[in-house]
């Protein structure tokens, strides 16, 4: 062995071995230590935002506003996107004939003029659950709706607006064989009317715009539609779901009763999981949907009809009814986690488009849109959403009283709701 090897062995041969007993009385030190300063840590203040937000769970102030008094309640958005804040009286009771009645009616009116009447009447369930019923009814005066022009191609900078009026008188009937499954057909009856927009900051429509380019521009008709749908629902929460998948398949047949020259058949297929993890404290959302429109020769969709993208519900990074044309495809996902009782944020992304011919339905050539969000949650169900979403031309910020991603064929769901 080497001098050096020698000497170091010498060295550490000459250095006390601890005991177990000397290993284990450090051990108890250390853990007495922390012990002690556990007992003097002063846990952080909360900040504002945790003060106002444990306020609203501590009061209930969310249960008060959606659970109202004797049926009447304050209305607080539901009025087409765009419309900005709108509010006004409504009455609601699901518990008429020992819950098998439903009476809701509301009158809303925006700070921008928009105005909304309607009632509904519904029977949930009925012969043993087997069976379902709603009828409805709509009065509408939106006094500025955005049209840019048609197709994928239409410009930021053509923007015009027009009044879209009328009224709507449907009905929906339906059966449920089974479990999370609902066979039905539906009927409705639309009386509209397209005039000049009132915004003070950008032309109206039919000044811009032939009937070329927006058909229906220049004479509107009544429509009578039938339809049927097919719908599995297995959702853990309607409003507010955070596990299960809700899957819609909707025909529809429009017929013009005035003009002759604006029949047309419209699929729709909306298809929603949810993934929950973490147990269901965190989730991911995930929506597809597409619209197809079918005509015959010589028939043309009017413009105030087709598919729409852009706005709260889809592409949330562009300007409301951004994109019109005879057919559509949108895809989204949100990523979504619980910070505090009742409220949830979200990550988001979107993607979709419009085309004028079914051929071009595939996935390129979609725009796209990211952003974040806010969820305050009452009774299971989203009572209040934030949206700030992003695009390349530019952000938006969509402030709605609803969940994203609509309800079901009973309440008339489409990508931009006429009514």
């Amino acid at each position: 062995m080497r001098p050096t090897g020698i000497i170091l062995l010498l060295l550490f041969s000459t250095l006390p071995i601890p005991s177990a007993a000397q290993v284990n009385s450090r051990a108890a030190e250390i853990e007495s230590g922390r012990a002690q300063k556990a007992q003097h840590l002063v846990p952080e203040p909360p900040d504002r935002i945790e003060r106002y937000l444990n306020f609203i769970e501590d009061k209930k102030i969310l249960e008060r506003l959606t659970g109202g008094i004797a049926g009447f309640r304050p209305k607080l958005g539901g009025m087409v996107t765009g419309s900005g804040f709108a509010l006004g009286p409504e009455y609601l009771r699901r518990d008429l004939a020992r819950g098998r009645v439903t009476l809701r009616g509301a009158a809303q009116t925006s700070f921008t003029g928009y105005r909304k009447f309607d009632l509904q009447f519904s029977l949930p369930s009925f012969a043993n659950g087997r069976f379902f019923l709603d009828l409805s009814s709509a009065r509408i005066n939106y006094p500025r709706v955005n049209y840019f022009g048609p197709g994928p191609d239409s410009r930021k900078g053509s923007r015009s607006n027009f009044r879209r009026e009328g009224a709507e008188f449907s009905g929906t009937f339906g059966f449920q064989p089974f479990r999370h499954l609902r066979l039905g057909g539906s009927a409705e009856y639309l009386l509209l009317n397209v005039g000049p927009g009132s915004s003070p900051d950008f032309i109206s429509t039919e000044q811009v715009f032939a009937a070329a380019e927006a058909p229906g521009i220049d004479r509107q008709a009544d429509f009578f539609r039938r339809g049927a749908f097919l719908e599995y629902d297995y959702r853990d929460h309607a409003g507010g779901p955070r596990s299960g998948g809700h899957y819609i398949v909707e025909f529809s047949d429009y017929l013009d009763q005035d003009l002759g020259r604006h029949d047309f058949q419209r699929l729709e297929i909306n298809l929603q999981q949810y993934i929950p993890f973490f147990n269901q404290r965190r989730v991911i959302a995930l929506r597809g949907k597409t619209i197809m429109t079918f005509q015959e020769d010589g028939q043309r969709v009017p413009f105030y009809l087709q598919p729409v993208l852009g706005g709260s519900d889809d592409l949330r990074g562009f300007r409301e009814f951004r994109f019109y044309d005879d057919n559509l495809i949108v895809l989204n996902a949100e990523y979504r986690w619980e910070t505090f009782s009742g409220l949830d944020m979200a990550l988001f992304a979107d993607a979709g488009k419009v085309f004028p011919r079914r051929s071009q339905w595939n996935f390129t050539d979609l725009e796209s849109s990211v952003g974040f969000g806010l969820r305050f949650n009452a009774h299971n169900s989203v009572f209040l959403r934030l949206d700030v979403g992003f695009s390349h031309e530019g952000f938006q910020v969509w402030v709605k009283f609803s969940n994203i991603f609509g309800e079901g064929p009973v309440t008339l769901p489409t990508t931009q709701s006429i009514f």
